[in-house]
């Protein structure tokens, strides 16, 4: 099986203790109630959708939310169960579940071990007090630290630390700091995200009542190259644009996406890509499963719980095949391999546009195969920007 013919699933958890102020994800804090009858709801959804059409096998499974460390380990038990009767496996899929350090402890670690999870990512986001203060996260480092420890007590060695540089008051400094802390921790995989800020957040509010000025991008532009630096050094290989990892730790379940996969998305507010259609299932927990109380006879990958859909046309095809495969930084996109697929060079699918970001020396070409620039990566939307 080749990696563009790997299958994923991912499900979305949507419940929080708490709403961090960057956060515009789908969460709620208040619908903890929900959570047995919100994982009696996936399993049905996971049942109607592999009734539709057989599936190659699947390889990764990636519980994200919110906070999927809420969900108690008898319904992470339950939902894999569900999957693991609906779907053939290829080994032992990678199973993962993100996760606030502050929400774990070594029975609940050790359990949804048992139940399946075994890989780990972990919010850390910074390991420096007053950025911690400032993102709304209900943790502090030594959280971390205690969390990481019971993880790889629990046999959990394959996890990854989430950190946000970019940020308000932030420097070079205290970022550095972060760096230093969590390479202390070893652990195999590091994912690195330039802070957004999105509007309908409390941060967003922050910037607009002056409570701090807006994020210097160019010091965005230090801190990423610092890490780079920090990590290179560290013996860490950076395969992904944000994302760093030891040597055979790469997270299988994220290749799916950069290398234009499909998967299912499973769960309120899920996106999936599957069957020539990308979907997104409605929003709010409650109406998610309220819809999935009726079935229809619907197209696969679609259920009721679907909001939105479209057939994926060539053109849209072409642009999520190049920004994504660019993302991969040591993979690259095969040009020749393109061109099979879609019936015409990339040049010529995108009216030149490879000529001339070739020219500025945003992309290079090495034996068949087009990657981001080094001076590229941290510009990177704006490259894939010409090919939408």
């Amino acid at each position: 099986m080749t990696a563009q013919e790997a299958f994923s699933i991912y499900i979305h958890i949507p419940f929080c203790r708490h709403r961090c102020s960057y956060c515009d994800f789908n969460t709620y804090t208040s619908l903890g109630a929900l959570k047995q009858v919100y994982a009696d709801g996936v399993c049905t959804e996971i049942e109607r959708v592999a009734r539709r059409q057989a599936q190659p096998p699947l390889h990764t499974i990636f519980f994200g939310g919110g906070t999927p460390s809420l969900m108690p380990p008898e319904s992470i038990a339950q939902i894999l169960g569900t999957v693991a009767r609906y779907f053939e496996k290829v080994g032992s899929p990678e199973i993962t579940m993100e996760a606030n350090p502050g929400t774990v402890d070594a029975p609940y670690l050790a359990a949804v071990a048992e139940a399946g999870i075994n890989r780990i990512s972990f919010g850390v986001q910074s390991a420096v007090a007053s950025e911690l203060a400032l993102l709304e996260r209900e943790h502090d480092f030594a959280t971390v630290v205690e969390a990481v420890a019971l993880a790889r007590q629990a046999g959990l060695t394959n996890f990854n630390l989430d950190l946000i540089y970019g940020l308000p008051g932030q420097t070079l400094t205290t970022w550095q700091q972060s760096m230093e802390a969590v390479l202390a921790l070893d652990p195999p995989h590091f994912s690195l995200y330039c802070l957004t800020i999105e509007p309908g957040t409390p941060m967003q509010r922050w910037l607009d009542n002056g409570r701090f000025p807006l994020p210097d991008p160019d010091l965005a532009a230090d801190q990423y190259q610092l890490a780079r630096e920090m990590l290179a050094n560290h013996g860490y290989s950076h395969y992904e644009i944000s994302n760093w990892a030891k040597p055979g730790q790469e997270c299988q379940h994220n290749l799916t996406y950069w290398r234009d996969g499909e998967y299912l998305g499973i769960g309120a507010g899920a996106h999936g890509h599957a069957g020539g259609t990308r979907y997104a299932n409605v929003k709010q927990p409650r109406v998610y499963l309220r819809r999935l109380e009726t079935e229809e006879s619907l197209p696969y990958p679609l259920t009721t719980a679907v909001a939105q859909h479209h057939p994926i046309t060539r053109q849209e095809a072409m642009s999520d095949t190049v920004m994504t495969q660019l993302r991969l930084l040591q993979e690259g996109l095969d040009l020749a391999a393109f061109a099979s697929r879609f019936g015409q060079s990339l040049d010529e699918a995108f009216a030149g546009t490879m000529s001339q970001l070739l020219e500025w020396e945003m992309l290079k070409v090495e034996n068949g195969r087009l990657y981001l620039t080094e001076k590229a990566y941290f510009l990177s939307n704006q490259v894939f920007y010409r090919f939408m």
